[in-house]
Formats: structure tokens, C-alpha cells, sequence
């Protein structure tokens, strides 16, 4: 009777410290500006969000044609991106940095840098303007 209260508690433990280990892992819904100065066209950008701490995260994002992917690095203030972007089939680098300011807890707003390399046809650097919702 002992070893089935043992193995019980052993379970409740390690199902308590992977469900507390989920709630760090957060879905997020964005809506961009991808070149908010010159063309202010809105975009989707669905993704994950992993909490580190209080001041850092990491996480991936796609947009909703699936042609911009990246990998994201964050802190409190601020965040860079590294991925790719797909230009009419073809795949090139993709890099981001920017200012994050949480509006309230779950809403913030990113204002980034974005660069894709001078070979990437029709593709210019330009700014982002987002309005991001962590769930």
C-alpha cells in the first residue's frame, strides 16, 4: 500500500511541475505594419511566446501567408528577430530588432527595424509597427 501511495504522489509531483512549466508557454495573435511609414497596410503574425523570467522571453512567429519566419529573443525593453522571408519562392535571411513596451499585462506594442539582404529582390529595409496579444 505504501509503494502505490509513493507512485501516486510521484505522479501528482511531476504533473504539477509540467503543467506549472505550460503556463510559461503563451500563444500569441499580431497585428503588423510592415512598412507602417510608406504603405501603413495591416498583416496577421500568429506564434509562441516562452517566458524565461520576468524579463525575458523567446519564442517563433510566422505572419499569415507564411512568407516571413522568425525566431525571437526578448527582453522587458526590447527584442530581436532572426528567420527567413520567402520572395516569390525564394528564401532569404531575415533579421529584426526593435523597442517592446507592455502596454497592460498580455498587450504590447513593437516598434522593429527590419532587414533583409540587398540581394533579395524588391525586398527594402524598412520599419514595423505591432500590436501584439499574448494569451
Amino acid at each position: 500500500m505504501k509503494k502505490y501511495i509513493l507512485v501516486l504522489a510521484t505522479v501528482i509531483l511531476s504533473s504539477s511541475s509540467l503543467l506549472q512549466a505550460a503556463a510559461d508557454l503563451s500563444p500569441t495573435f499580431s497585428i503588423r505594419y510592415e512598412d507602417f511609414i510608406n504603405t501603413p497596410v495591416p498583416s496577421a503574425a500568429v506564434g509562441l511566446k516562452l517566458t524565461i523570467d520576468e524579463d525575458r522571453y523567446t519564442g517563433f512567429e510566422v505572419n499569415s501567408d507564411a512568407t516571413d519566419t522568425r525566431l525571437l529573443m526578448g527582453w522587458k525593453w526590447g527584442l530581436i528577430g532572426i528567420g527567413s522571408k520567402d520572395v516569390q519562392g525564394d528564401l532569404y535571411p531575415h533579421y529584426t530588432f526593435g523597442v517592446s513596451y507592455e502596454i497592460i499585462a498580455g498587450l504590447a506594442s513593437n516598434f522593429e527595424y527590419v532587414m533583409t539582404p540587398a540581394d533579395a529582390a524588391g525586398v527594402d529595409d524598412k520599419l514595423r509597427l505591432t500590436l501584439s496579444v499574448s494569451f
